[in-house]
C-alpha cells in the first residue's frame, strides 16, 4: 500500500508542479483521478484501514526516530562533560576512549540522516534532501548548477507488464551507471531519486559540454546493452534526459519544467 500511495503522490505532484498556486481541491481531485487509474478506492474500508496503519507505522517510526536522537543528544553531553576532565587531568587514555565513542555517535548519526534524506530503494537522496537541503524556502536554488533530468520511460510499462523488482533493478541498475560514470570522471555531483521514474542530478561548477558528453556517452552504451531478468526477461536499460544551466535564486520548479518540457518535445520528435 506504502508503495501504490507514493506512486499515486508523486504522479500528482508531478501533474501539479508547473501551476503557480495550488488549492486543496485541486491537489485532491488530481489525487483521487491518480488513484483510480491504480485501481484505489479511496473511500473503501480496506483502503481506510490500510492507510490508518500506515499513519500508525510513520508516527512509530517518527517517535523511534526521536527516541534515538534524544539518546544520541545525552551521550553527547555525557562525553563532552568527560572530556573537559581529561583534558584538566591530562588523561590521554581517557581521551582516546572519548575520541573512540564519538567516532561510534557520528556513524550513528549519519545512519539517522541517511533514513530521512535518502531513497529506501536506491540509496540515492530523495526529494526531502533536495527541498530541506539543498534548495532554500522558497525553492529556488542556493547556488549556480547544471541539472539534468533522467526519465526512464519504460519503468511503468515493464513494472505493469512484468512486475515492479523488475522495473525498480532497471532504476537502480541506470543510476548506478550513471553515477560510475560520473565518478570516473571525477564530477562533482549528487543524484536525487525525485520521482518514482526520473532522477535529478546536479552538477556544482562543472563543464556543460563535458556533462552532455558523458551522459551522451552512457546512455548510448545502455543502449547497446540487454539486460536478462532471473525469469528470461530481456530488457534495455535506456532512459531519455534534458540539461539546464541554473543561477543563483533560480527556481527550482520553473527549471523542472523546463526540464520536462524539453523531453516532451524530444519524445515527440521520435513518434
Amino acid at each position: 500500500m506504502k508503495d501504490k500511495l507514493k506512486e499515486i503522490t508523486d504522479s500528482t505532484i508531478n501533474e501539479l508542479l508547473g501551476n503557480e498556486i495550488i488549492l486543496p481541491s485541486n491537489y485532491f481531485q488530481c489525487f483521487d483521478k491518480n488513484a483510480k487509474n491504480i485501481d484505489i478506492d479511496l473511500k473503501s474500508k480496506d483502503f481506510e484501514k490500510e492507510l490508518n496503519q500506515l499513519i500508525l507505522d510513520e508516527f512509530d517510526s517518527i517517535n523511534s526516530y526521536v527516541n534515538d536522537a534524544m539518546k544520541t543528544i545525552d551521550n553527547v553531553a555525557d562525553i563532552t562533560k568527560e572530556a573537559q576532565k581529561a583534558i584538566e587531568q591530562n588523561d590521554s587514555l581517557l581521551l582516546k576512549n572519548l575520541y573512540n565513542q564519538i567516532t561510534t555517535l557520528k556513524k550513528e548519526l549519519l545512519e539517522m540522516t541517511n533514513n530521512i534524506y535518502k531513497d529506501y530503494l536506491t540509496k540515492l537522496y530523495n526529494k526531502k534532501w533536495l527541498y530541506f537541503k539543498y534548495l532554500d524556502e522558497k525553492a529556488n536554488f542556493k547556488e549556480s548548477a547544471i541539472v539534468v533530468l533522467i526519465d526512464i520511460t519504460d519503468y511503468y510499462y515493464i513494472s505493469k507488464t512484468y512486475n515492479k523488482l523488475i522495473a525498480n533493478n532497471l532504476l537502480i541498475y541506470i543510476s548506478k551507471s550513471l553515477n560510475k560514470a560520473f565518478i570516473d570522471e571525477q564530477l562533482k555531483f549528487k543524484t536525487i531519486r525525485f520521482l518514482t521514474n526520473k532522477l535529478i542530478i546536479i552538477f556544482d561548477e562543472e563543464s556543460l559540454s563535458q556533462i552532455k558528453s558523458v551522459v551522451n556517452t552512457i546512455s548510448d552504451s545502455l543502449f547497446e546493452t540487454t539486460l536478462q531478468s532471473n525469469s528470461g526477461i530481456l530488457i534495455k536499460p535506456t532512459f531519455d534526459y534534458s540539461f539546464i544551466e541554473v543561477k543563483k535564486n533560480q527556481s527550482f520548479h520553473t527549471s523542472l519544467e523546463s526540464l520536462t518540457k524539453k523531453i516532451k518535445e524530444e519524445q515527440n520528435k521520435i513518434v
